[in-house]
């Protein structure tokens, strides 16, 4: 079992390390070439987007694999290419409506890029649903050569971009790439599987995925709402200033989300999961002192990317305040799903999103990105106190609860 978790956090760390590689000369490259605007016109089509990521997952991978693979693979596939294509359409029908002047919010070139970068949407949804087979089978392996031919070609045409327009298309290249070869493995692993989507199987798959959405939703408007409300409010640096710390910050954010991608394929065989949820906080919480030492003494580096960059130090200095947080959240969230409590969690999710999108809107206009960052840290605060006090109170009725008591760490 520690092997196959290890084996396939390695593979899942090794995927990112090469896609966080492409990030970083893809970043270097527009904010080098055309500075804080260029690079925040960026941020700006790629964040919007990114909102629609989230909605396209959904959840369903984590009720898939509660299910019998060979019934409903194929309604996950269906299901997702209906989702996917609905979610471009509704992106550019908000898009329509969304406020912005030649200067500052979503300017027309802005509007333009997002018009080039919605189709990834559906290809990130395909390469979400290749991924709960990797997942399933526990073999990330092929997600990180997945990824490595998707960068490959984005590092090889990114260099020839003459704008940050351009370079909005060849990301959203690079990720078609990532998806036919994520679909092109899932179909290895499966061999002959019939594809027949099944409507009742496609019914069940999203009903029961409706609260891990729900949660999805909720976390998608407290991490994304204040690069929003920055956009509306702020000048379009402020926008490239914060963008590029966020885009450190969720690099290392990868890690405990890939821990428990191992993890919890393994709680759902297992009866009693009270050892693997008290070896996961431990480790977790270890590594996130770490990272939060070494990402700290590290912000520095953003300064020799430009010198418009000079404040992102500050915002990444505060969101690493938040690391212990975002790793430990990943145990108490993922174990309370194993346990089936994921309507619990909608609450918890909601409150902490209404507490970060209050502060945002009444900070970020007087305050500015700090505002954001140092919300981002009180709304996984937030998440943490309530999932922990549910999920010690979920094992204390559980006659294996003594064995996991936080006196005995």
């Amino acid at each position: 079992m520690k092997k196959l978790i290890v084996a396939n956090t390695l593979s899942q760390l090794i995927g990112r390390a090469i896609s966080a590689l492409t990030t970083l000369v893809v970043t270097v490259f527009i904010a080098r070439n055309f500075g804080a605007d260029g690079y925040g016109d960026f941020v700006k089509i790629t964040t919007y987007t990114a909102f629609f990521y989230l909605i396209a997952d959904f959840g369903m991978n984590a009720i898939f694999l509660q299910y019998e693979e060979s019934k409903h693979w194929a309604s996950l596939v269906a299901l997702r290419l209906l989702v996917g294509s609905s979610l471009i359409l509704l992106s550019l029908i908000i898009l329509a409506f969304l406020p912005g002047t030649r200067n500052q919010g979503y300017t027309p070139v802005v509007k333009i890029g997002i018009l080039l970068f919605c189709p990834t949407i559906l290809f990130q949804s395909m390469i979400i649903t290749a991924n709960a087979v990797f997942q399933k089978h526990l073999q990330y392996t092929f997600a990180a050569w997945a990824i490595f031919f998707g960068s490959l070609a984005t590092i090889i045409s990114i260099f020839f971009a003459t704008s940050s327009l351009m370079g909005v298309g060849i990301v959203a290249f690079g990720s078609l790439v990532t998806a036919v070869f994520s679909l092109w493995f899932a179909a290895q692993i499966l061999g002959r599987l019939p594809f027949v989507p099944s409507t009742a199987s496609m019914k069940k798959l999203f009903v029961s995925s409706v609260p891990l959405g729900v949660i999805l939703l909720f976390s998608l408007v407290y991490f994304r709402a204040d690069s929003v409300i920055i956009t509306l409010t702020r000048p379009t640096a402020e926008v490239g200033v914060y963008g590029l710390a966020y885009k450190v910050f969720e690099v290392i954010l990868v890690f405990p989300t890939f821990f428990m991608n191992a993890v919890y394929p393994i709680m759902l065989h297992k009866k009693n999961i009270e050892n693997i949820l008290r070896n996961s906080f431990l480790f977790l919480l270890i590594t996130s002192f770490i990272s939060l030492v070494a990402l700290w003494f590290l912000s520095p580096l953003l300064v020799f990317i430009k010198s418009d960059f000079v404040a992102s130090v500050g915002a990444l200095r505060v969101l690493t305040l938040g690391l212990p947080f975002f790793f430990v959240t990943s145990a108490t969230m993922w174990g309370l799903i194993a346990m089936k409590k994921q309507k619990i969690l909608v609450s918890i999710y909601g409150i902490s999103m209404a507490i970060n999108l209050i502060g945002n809107i009444v900070l970020i206009p007087t305050h500015g990105f700090m505002a954001a960052a140092w919300m981002t840290v009180v709304g996984e605060g937030v998440v943490l106190f309530l999932s922990s006090i549910v999920l010690l109170k979920t094992l204390n009725n559980n006659k294996e609860y003594l064995k996991f008591s936080i006196f005995n760490f």
